[in-house]
């Protein structure tokens, strides 16, 4: 195994288990029993990392690996993508969200960080919706990057106005959330790379102006340095015993 591809693994890994840190239950959380499928939340984010790790062996061994490895590993690339954050929020809550099927307890709401209310508006507001309704709750919401302003902007109305939604991964005539977040942190992070092409290409064709400009300072330091040491009484010789004119 290339010595890349084996460090794109270790570090798709660690940042598995770092996600499931900051944006799972903890464990021995009873609430995951209020939220339908919810306790197998762990199991398909681990299957994510597995099938990135397992797609990037298959294109090594098949010799067709062109892009850098890190890009081919989405735990790992998302952590430092711009846009990366929501990215990893919207999996979360395909992981880890869906229907209610128990009222929470008024102790369960408050762990959340929210007043205890049995108002079903109030209590809607504490939670995350995926576009087919499926609820993420707030006291999963460990992760700072929620108080985001991209986060809020693009929670706050997840909903499909154009297609037809069988479930939160099958949606007819528009994305799914983690398309639509996929879809903002590559254009994203197209424009950073831009950004970054233009100046080290600046900074290139800058350098030849660079080493001019300092080859003529440096030759007119030398001529003053010389001239004063010629007003002390002293004489440079140079070719051949000829004298040191600037």
């Amino acid at each position: 195994m290339r010595r890349d591809v084996w460090y794109a693994c270790i570090n798709e890994v660690i940042a598995l288990y770092k996600f499931i840190r900051e944006f799972g239950p903890e464990e021995g959380d009873q609430s995951v029993y209020n939220v339908y499928g919810s306790q197998k939340g762990k199991v398909r984010a681990i299957s994510y990392a597995t099938n990135a790790v397992k797609r990037l062996q298959a294109l090594q061994y098949a010799r067709k690996l062109l892009e850098d490895p890190t890009k081919l590993v989405q735990f790992s690339y998302l952590q430092d993508a711009p846009y990366g954050d929501v990215v990893l929020q919207t999996l979360a809550v395909n992981c880890w969200g869906g229907p209610l099927i128990a009222k929470l307890t008024d102790q369960d709401y408050q762990s959340g960080g929210s007043p205890g209310s049995t108002n079903d508006a109030t209590e809607s507001s504490s939670y995350v919706f995926d576009i087919d309704g499926s609820v993420y709750l707030q006291k999963w919401m460990k992760s700072p990057s929620w108080a985001s302003s991209a986060s809020l902007a693009f929670w706050k109305n997840p909903r499909s106005k154009r297609g037809v939604v069988f479930s939160k991964n099958l949606v007819v005539a528009d994305m799914n959330l983690m398309e639509k977040a996929a879809l903002i942190c590559r254009d994203k992070y197209q424009v950073v790379e831009k950004t970054q092409a233009t100046i080290e290409a600046a900074m290139i064709e800058g350098i030849p102006s660079n080493i001019d400009l300092f080859k003529q300072n440096y030759r007119s330091l030398t001529c003053t340095q010389r001239r004063g040491l010629a007003v002390d009484g002293v004489t440079t010789k140079t070719d051949g015993g000829q004298g040191f004119h600037c």
